[in-house]
């Protein structure tokens, strides 16, 4: 289908569907303005060149387009153009574009020129309705109050010198050095060092070996290095000699009421033991409703027929990848450390972020197309309001504040993020309340070919 509409500065807009959920957005630029954009692409060009008998900005024009070329010029000028026009276009034709423009110029004089981009796809809903799940029925076990409290005897354990063969679990103060091949890699003193049969650390079986030394015993033995090894020879015989210098055993704190006076405001170990309970209780339940938003959304999407356009999906990937990328270096990693740790390939990292843009797509547009149709909406002050609490409890200042409360982008993705929200907890609520569904039928009618 092809539409033209109205005049303005960009003398003549059409759209045009195309498949895939694309749609050219074609416009005709009157000539006037394209000389103003080549002039001023002339004075950007002539601030950034070189050219002799010339103070930078004031070459003629007519010299500067021999010396870079005419073309050039041109380019220069459609580079700051045409993002403007298509930018006038959008805001004529109220587009919901979901990508970046593919620009392609047709002609030259007159300029005309088509920028591709990616809608919304169309969604044809299922009977979410009939989604029913019980809802959670959560416990919790005696035994996991032990556990933790447990853990908390060994936070607070303490290290105490023994005379005695070293044992596992215990911690020892150790000399180590390490060679292979004759070489030395590397010498420590005084390092202390928890033995655990699990551990793999410098190499696999070093804990076994310092069992059953005593303080003031070396020993000597050759251990090989772990495969993914980075700062060792990887697979290689490795020749450690260990020197003890002392062992501690590790002491746990008697399970009482002062103990449960020392881990917080507790005044015996019943409220300690009932608080920890209520914790685990409320960690299950919030577990456990996740686990049902997520089959509950399964469910949903799976019943919706939606096709996500591939140039949508690219894009998401490529954002899922650049945010994957600043978290990795915001932790000192690079992308080639976190593929070793992980041991994924690079085929296989694609096809992992590529399946993950896939579902929060779908994910994204079947929760929209949910809302739409129940009727969630929020109001501009409910956006402004949520926009305000976030960045209050982050402490922003007030002037920071009330400018993301002006940016549409902000309010355009805030709202986005709410809607989901209230959409997942609709679902959730209507699958776990069978009470308030509609009638099976009319919940069918209802989710019949939806385009929303």
């Amino acid at each position: 289908m092809c539409r033209v509409h109205g005049e303005a500065q960009v003398v003549k807009i059409e759209t045009q569907d195309l498949p895939d959920s694309e749609v050219a957005l074609s416009f005709e630029v009157e000539d006037a303005r394209v000389e103003r954009a080549i002039d001023a692409a002339y004075r950007r060009v002539a601030n950034r060149v070189n050219i002799a008998g010339f103070r930078r900005g004031k070459a003629p024009r007519p010299l500067v387009e021999r010396v870079v070329g005419k073309e050039s010029l041109l380019q220069e000028a459609l580079d700051h153009l045409l993002p403007e026009v298509y930018v006038e276009a959008l805001r004529e034709t109220n587009l919901p574009v979901l990508t970046a423009p593919e620009f392609e110029v047709e002609s030259v004089e007159p300029l005309r020129a088509k920028a591709t981009v990616v809608v919304r796809p169309p969604v044809e809903l299922g009977d979410y309705r009939a989604i029913h799940r019980d809802p959670p029925d959560v416990s919790v076990a005696p035994e996991e109050v032990d556990s933790v409290l447990q853990q908390l005897r060994e936070h607070h354990a303490e290290w105490i010198p023994v005379e005695r063969l070293a044992e596992m679990g215990d911690l020892v103060a150790i000399d180590v050095v390490g060679s292979a091949d004759g070489e030395s890699l590397f010498k420590q003193e005084d390092v202390e060092y928890v033995l655990r049969a699990d551990s793999t650390a410098p190499a696999p079986g070093f804990a076994d070996q310092i069992v059953g030394m005593s303080a003031g015993e070396t020993r000597s033995f050759d251990l090989d290095a772990p495969a993914d090894a980075e700062d060792r020879p990887a697979g290689k015989s490795i020749t450690f000699q260990v020197s003890l210098r002392d062992v501690k055993a590790k002491e746990l704190p008697e399970l009482d009421d002062y103990f449960a006076t020392t881990v917080g405001s507790y005044g015996n170990l019943q409220e300690l033991s009932a608080r920890l309970e209520e914790q685990l209780r409320e960690r299950a339940e919030q577990a456990a409703r996740l686990a049902l938003q997520e089959q509950v959304l399964d469910e949903a999407i799976a019943s919706t027929t939606l096709t996500i356009p591939k140039r949508l999906l690219d894009q998401e990937t490529q954002n899922l990848r650049d945010r994957l990328l600043r978290d990795l270096d915001s932790r000192s990693l690079t992308i080639e450390q976190y593929q070793r740790i992980r041991r994924v390939s690079n085929a296989d990292l694609d096809a992992e972020l590529r399946t993950n843009a896939d579902r929060s797509l779908k994910r994204r547009f079947t929760l929209e197309s949910i809302a739409a149709r129940e009727g969630l909406e929020f109001s501009d002050q409910e956006i402004s309001a949520e926009i305000r609490d976030s960045l209050q409890a982050d402490r922003a200042d007030e002037r920071t504040i009330e400018r993301a409360v002006q940016r549409p982008e902000i309010r355009d993705r805030v709202r986005t993020a709410m809607i989901d929200r209230e959409a997942l907890r609709w679902l959730v609520d209507h699958a776990t309340n069978p009470a308030s569904a509609a009638p099976a039928e009319s919940a069918a009618d209802a989710t019949q070919g939806d385009t929303s």
